[in-house]
């Protein structure tokens, strides 16, 4: 399978995966986590704080997942779902005592904003896109190993792993681009 093969499909299920979604769902779910973020937050400082430590959390488990695919497709094998959460959870609690220092590097792209609203602004919007790309992966990863569904999945096997995962991140960043088009956080 080429990587053009893999883009065209991957993008159909991607568009079949996301098709029951609604934006305005979508849009007050995001909403609803980062204003509750803001409300736990004492100033704008805890707040894009907390914002950072989440991307960098968020970020990471996005890696995590890519991770979990890659293992798949090169092992040529199907996960159970309990395996998935578990490597998942296996993950995160690995990020969890790394945070500290992966803030730190997460932070780097924001510090050149000198505007604070408008850092602000890219970091709610860097976490909500991180929010949503990892739903997306996530939804597609237990979808991908329903046994129903192993015969279309196992195609992947045929592709370049390293491409596979690309295109993975690649389309699941840009569903999730598009999943968040005109969502205003004020």
């Amino acid at each position: 399978m080429t990587k053009d093969e893999a883009a065209r499909c991957l993008s159909v299920l991607l568009h079949e995966l996301t098709k029951p979604w609604r934006k305005e769902k979508i849009h007050s779910d995001v909403l609803e986590i980062i204003m509750k973020l803001r409300i736990q937050a004492a100033d704008d400082e805890r707040y894009m704080n907390n914002l950072l430590s989440n991307i960098a959390f968020a970020g990471e488990s996005a890696h995590a997942l890519k991770q979990i695919w890659s293992y798949m497709l090169r092992e040529q094998t199907f996960l159970s779902p309990q395996t998935i959460e578990a490597m998942l959870t296996d993950a995160q609690q690995a990020i969890r005592r790394r945070l500290p220092e992966l803030t730190a590097r997460y932070e780097r792209p924001f510090l050149s904003i000198d505007d604070p609203l408008e850092r602000k602004r890219q970091l709610e919007r860097s976490y909500g896109a991180l929010l949503l790309f990892n739903r997306i992966a996530t939804d597609f990863l237990l979808e991908f190993v329903r046994e129903e569904n192993e015969t279309a999945a196992s195609v992947f096997f045929a592709a370049d792993p390293n491409e596979a995962i690309e295109v993975f991140h690649h389309l699941c960043s840009v569903y999730a681009s598009r999943w968040l088009e005109g969502l205003e956080v004020d």
